[in-house]
């Protein structure tokens, strides 16, 4: 049987039972649907998490007090580390190792008549801050020396407070911990900045003041810092960085807990975790496509039970098993095809519709669409192979007595 032969019998088929092809088409159509939607949600959602890093620096090494080790074979947490000048010192000193820049976070009220703000305020070393330094958008940056300054967030400067707040206007900040206050004075604001960064924020709704300034206004015998931040000289080799720091630290806290992070395997642990998400709402949606496989199968075993009559007639006149197996896989795999291409039609333009209505990222790529429409030809195949087997084994004296 030719296989032009084949294709007119498909279609002659399908034009003579319209309702139960598009029964049929139905259930694949929504599975596709289901694949193509659920997959686009998942690149969109995976796009938006990577655009959202994709501003940061990958050769940054985060240092936090607090972790846990193991003690005779059992993890227990371990006293937290406190970070001082000594840590800063065996840091910049380790290898590969650019700079290092400590900071100390503390919640802190601001006073400006007669208003008060709770916001995040900073310690900073300012020459080892170049990247805010060059954020600042009005007044200049701090200085080393700078004890009563203070620049802060744009937000904080024109949203937070029913007047303004510019440079060289004063301010009260307040310590939470024991009501106690002091003026300082506004030396700089930053520029207004979408990026959210992982180390504290966002700089619009952040101040930051030196450490000398801190350590003079909290009063305190020992001061320690909370974050510190390690840029290597080398991004290709920062795993190595990383041990070298992490071993410098041990020296100095043989029994107290930190935590050495690399923002480049956070990164891609994240990508990780997104990508296994993407597939496994594909999943989701191939379930759908199982169950429309399903009527399939049962649609195909009634078309051979509804055409024993014309199998008979086909192998008198000559059809082998072979010829009636691939005309009927053939009009599985052709309602698997046209299913599948109206599926991801519909799909991408769902896709597109939530996207544009409820501004949420989703990302139709040619990798999801071919996901549908391969999956939607492989189901249908699959569920025709049985009923195929069954066609051809028919006898063909039996199949032309048939009623």
């Amino acid at each position: 049987m030719k296989l032009m032969d084949a294709l007119e019998q498909v279609l002659l088929s399908f034009s003579a039972n319209k309702f139960k092809t598009i029964l049929s088409c139905l259930g694949i159509i929504i599975g596709v649907i289901a694949i193509v939607v659920m997959l686009s949600v998942g690149q969109g959602i995976q796009e938006g998490v990577g655009e959202v890093f994709s501003g940061l620096d990958l050769d940054i090494i985060t240092i936090f007090p607090g972790g846990s080790g193991f003690e005779a074979g059992k993890l227990v947490y371990q006293k937290p580390a406190e970070f001082d000048d000594k840590d800063i010192h065996a840091l910049e000193n380790s290898i590969g190792v650019k700079t290092v820049s400590p900071r100390r976070g503390s919640g802190m009220s601001i006073k400006f008549r007669n208003e008060e703000r709770s916001f995040s305020l900073n310690a900073i070393a300012p020459s080892k801050e170049p990247d805010l330094a060059e954020s600042i958008e009005k007044g200049r940056f701090l200085l080393e020396s700078d004890k009563t300054a203070i620049v802060i967030g744009s937000d904080i400067a024109n949203k937070m407070f029913k007047y303004p707040l510019n440079p060289g206007m004063r301010l009260t900040l307040i310590n939470e911990d024991n009501d106690t206050g002091k003026e300082f004075t506004i030396v700089g604001i930053f520029k207004e900045t979408e990026q959210t960064s992982p180390f504290g924020g966002n700089t619009n709704m952040e101040m930051f003041i030196t450490h000398p300034a801190l350590k003079e206004f909290l009063d305190v015998k020992k001061y320690t810092y909370s974050l510190i931040l390690v840029t290597v000289e080398d991004q290709n080799t920062i795993e190595n960085t990383a041990k070298n720091i992490d071993e410098s630290l041990r020296r100095l806290h043989k029994d107290e807990g930190y935590s050495v992070n690399i923002l480049k395997s956070l990164l891609e642990s994240f990508d990780k975790f997104f990508s296994i998400l993407k597939y496994g709402l594909g999943g989701i949606g191939a379930v759908s496509l199982a169950v429309g496989g399903v009527g399939i199968v049962n649609v195909m075993m009634l078309t051979v039970t509804e055409r024993i009559k014309e199998i008979g007639v086909m192998k008198a006149v000559g059809a082998t098993r072979d010829n009636i197996r691939v005309l009927f896989l053939l009009e599985s795999g052709l309602l698997g095809a046209v299913s599948g291409l109206i599926g991801i039609t519909i799909g991408a333009g769902i896709s597109f519709l939530i996207s544009t209505l409820g501004d949420f990222p989703i990302a139709v790529t040619w990798t999801s669409l071919a996901a549908g429409l391969i999956f939607a030809i492989v189901t249908t195949m699959v569920a025709g192979v049985y009923p195929a087997n069954k066609a051809a084994r028919l006898d063909p004296v039996e199949a032309l007595r048939a009623e």
